[in-house]
């Protein structure tokens, strides 16, 4: 059976990451204050931890806003963990959408790292943590 559009971009982003912090990055999940919750990206002995979101404007062009629920929903669960881990959330697809998403939610958005991915290979960081 053919990979999901999603599953491959996670595929990218993950071998991305992979080379540019030097190691291994599963999925997995973390125990954070007594809940376990899944990330696409983990690195237990490096402290490292996110999610890549493959997202979009909506087809006649409005925000996607169930979908920036989830984004600040894994802010928040990120923003749990200890200073020492290195939180991460990828956008990729729509570069417009994940500008205006930082642009909305900065004040809320402290000590997670996010970054925007295409197929292209463009890699850029819209926010550092």
């Amino acid at each position: 059976m053919p990979k999901k559009d999603w599953q491959d971009f996670e595929d990218k982003v993950r071998i991305y990451l992979q080379k540019k912090f030097n190691c291994e990055l599963t999925k997995g999940s973390l125990n954070i204050k007594g809940k376990n919750k899944s990330f696409d990206l983990l690195n237990k002995d490096r402290k490292i931890v996110g999610d890549i979101k493959h997202y979009r404007n909506t087809k006649s062009g409005s925000e996607p806003s169930a979908k920036r629920s989830i984004l600040n929903e894994y802010v928040w669960i990120l923003q749990k963990l200890p200073r020492r881990w290195r939180k991460i959330i990828v956008i990729g697809e729509d570069y417009n959408m994940a500008k205006k998403y930082i642009k909305d939610f900065y004040p809320w958005l402290n000590g997670v790292t996010f970054y925007y991915f295409d197929r292209k290979g463009k890699f850029e960081i819209l926010k550092k943590g």
